[in-house]
């Protein structure tokens, strides 16, 4: 066989021989989409040109059905293009590669009082590419009303923005108008704050979100992250030093928070809710069903890592964690917590998925200091396993996590206590974390880590 191959192989090359002879092969140009968007006035739309090279996409499609009524038309060298269900039908037959559409935005997100800025979401003027190209260069280009700026969690040079291919199928929070913008850097992170109206002030924000990230760098003495995007739209809220914050992963971090008028910047810093949203980023992006296992984590690290570097005392966490606890236990309607997870924004089941989650999570710590004698620790496996993942911002399943986390901290019990706790319709029994023989563990979960709560000079990842 080996010698037939080799004699059919010589009469093929004396045969070439005699043709002409074979272009080298070439390279197939990468696919280019370049954006200009030009933001109407009153920031209640836009006008987008989008110039496809070389134009093989067959339609422009929303990042998100719901913004699909929000087109208004397309145009082709002026010639009006079939926008049906909201995706625009390209005619490949002209050979134009430049196409215009225009979109009216929905209600903004947020608002400050005082404030005439907006904050919007990028599925509300960005149409994708359809088939989306394996790989796709991307420019946006802004035109903006005078005295107009925006700010994006996208790579920048100038005036142009460089979104990957996350930016085209997750949303983020921009904002556009007249804010204050500020960037510094925090270890190897760069970090930039959009802040609609004057509080807390520039030096304020920097030392509450300064400290934040600093905080959750101990994890792993670095952060997960070269880039962070926050949004701070200060509101009226005695009660909370931050209302409300979310984490939204398309082309970058961004981070919305909303800060009290009324708080102090030691409040902020003491608050836990920045420090909450900046946990998730040790964890990839999961499936609805796996929310309990990323909302408990980042639970139950916003109370450890506080108590850590020093922005709460360890009873105090250990009562906030037990109070958490009976929260959860008083909540839910009784499905599995993966089900739970996948419903809790229909039912309002919050306080029985996050903190059901933070139980699996300090389960896992208790057993995993253990079984090493303090060797592993539920924080050094989510370093691990986060160095593995990367930045993905693409959706995996919670048992694809559980198993680069088990993989991770070289324990055999992670998969197993994860499908457990997934598939419980009541809430786990907490009870022993306050026996007398887990007294040293608690203690050395909540052990001071002030020499922690920085940043090495290792670049962020």
């Amino acid at each position: 066989m080996m010698r037939f191959w080799k004699i059919g192989g010589l009469l093929c090359l004396a045969a070439c021989a005699h043709g002409s002879e074979a272009p080298p092969p070439t390279e197939r140009p990468r696919e280019t989409a370049h954006y200009t968007v030009t933001i109407f006035d009153n920031f209640g739309g836009a006008r987008v040109r989008v110039c496809l090279e070389p134009a093989t996409m067959l339609e422009l499609v929303p990042i998100d059905d719901s913004a699909s009524g929000q087109l208004r038309g397309a145009w082709s060298d002026g010639t009006p293009l079939d926008t049906t269900n909201g995706r625009i039908r390209l005619q490949q037959a002209s050979g134009t590669p430049c196409v215009d559409y225009e979109t009216r935005f929905g209600r903004s997100w947020f608002r400050a009082r005082g404030s005439s800025a907006v904050v919007l979401s990028q599925t509300q003027w960005l149409w994708r590419p359809d088939p989306f190209p394996r790989e796709l260069d991307a420019t946006v280009r802004f035109i903006l009303p005078a005295g107009g700026q925006v700010s994006l969690p996208w790579p920048q040079s100038h005036a142009l923005y460089f979104p990957d291919a996350s930016a085209f199928f997750t949303d983020t929070y921009g904002v556009f108008g007249s804010f204050d913008r500020q960037a510094f850097s925090v270890g190897g992170t760069s970090v930039v704050v959009a802040r609609l109206g004057d509080q807390p002030s520039d030096d304020e924000v920097r030392r509450w979100l300064g400290r934040a990230v600093r905080t959750v760098a101990s994890v792993d003495d670095r952060f997960p992250r070269d880039r962070l995007h926050f949004v701070l739209v200060p509101v009226d809220s005695p009660a909370e030093q931050v209302a409300f914050g979310m984490l939204r992963r398309g082309g970058g971090s961004s981070i919305l928070l909303l800060p009290s008028l009324d708080a102090t910047v030691s409040q902020l810093e003491a608050d836990w809710v920045a420090i909450h949203e900046l946990s998730h980023l040790w964890l990839p992006r999961l499936y609805s069903e796996g929310r309990w296992l990323s909302e408990g984590i980042a639970t139950y690290l916003q109370e450890v890592l506080r108590a850590r570097c020093g922005l709460q005392s360890a009873d105090r966490a250990w009562t906030r964690l037990r109070e958490g606890f009976a929260r959860g236990r008083r909540s839910g309607t009784g499905r599995a917590l993966a089900s739970e997870s996948r419903n809790m924004n229909r039912t309002g089941a919050y306080h029985r998925v996050y903190w059901a989650g933070a139980a699996f999570a300090f389960e896992a710590d208790v057993r995993l200091r253990q079984s090493s004698r303090g060797e592993m620790t539920l924080l050094a496996a989510l370093g691990r396993a986060q160095r593995t993942s990367g930045a993905e911002a693409r959706l995996v399943s919670a048992s694809v996590f559980l198993e680069a986390l088990e993989e991770a901290s070289g324990a055999g019990f992670i998969e197993e206590l994860g499908k457990r706790y997934a598939a419980r319709s009541s809430f786990p029994d907490t009870t022993f974390m306050d026996l007398p023989e887990y007294r040293d563990v608690r203690a050395q979960i909540m052990e001071s880590a002030e020499g922690a709560c920085g940043i090495s000079a290792e670049s962020s990842r």
